[in-house]
């Protein structure tokens, strides 16, 4: 007996493609627009959002920040063919990216940072985490409880 392993996800995948195909077919190739794949960590107490940019040149890509919502749109040009040559394989979509975060309270854009190298682009936003309190144990005072008891004498 042949067992074949699916990942559980593979119809989501198929269907995400699917979809975007039949979105490509309606409404034109650049009607699509994709997620950025990207990490947010933490290092010391500054919050960095890393995202893959892979082919996009720093100029074509924006980060704004509005309130607390932070926006990187990035778009990667379709490369032109010289005349006679094609395309046998075609696999690096082209069009607009674009990912959202929301940032703690109080953050300004004077605390970010953005720059693109190696295809990643990371976004540092100094002194963004708060270190969390500690807790202190205070004291309980009181005055001490006395006890009166009535001793008795057995016969």
């Amino acid at each position: 007996m042949i067992v074949r392993y699916q990942h559980p996800y593979a119809a989501f995948r198929q269907f995400d493609r699917e979809f975007e195909r039949l979105v490509r077919t309606g409404f034109g190739r650049g009607a699509v627009q994709y997620s950025l794949r990207a990490d947010v960590l933490t290092e010391g107490e500054d919050l960095v959002v890393r995202a893959a940019v892979p082919g996009v040149a720093a100029e074509d890509v924006t980060v704004e920040l509005d309130g607390r919502r932070l926006s990187i749109t990035a778009e990667r040009k379709a490369r032109e063919t010289a005349e006679g040559d094609r395309y046998l394989v075609r696999g690096l979509s082209s069009g607009s990216f674009r990912r959202e975060f929301t940032l703690p309270e109080g953050t300004t854009a004077e605390q970010l940072s953005a720059g693109v190298a190696d295809g990643i682009l990371t976004v540092r936003i100094s002194a963004a985490v708060k270190p969390a309190p500690e807790a202190v144990r205070i004291p309980v005072t009181g005055a001490p409880v006395e006890v009166e008891a009535e001793t008795t004498e057995s016969e």
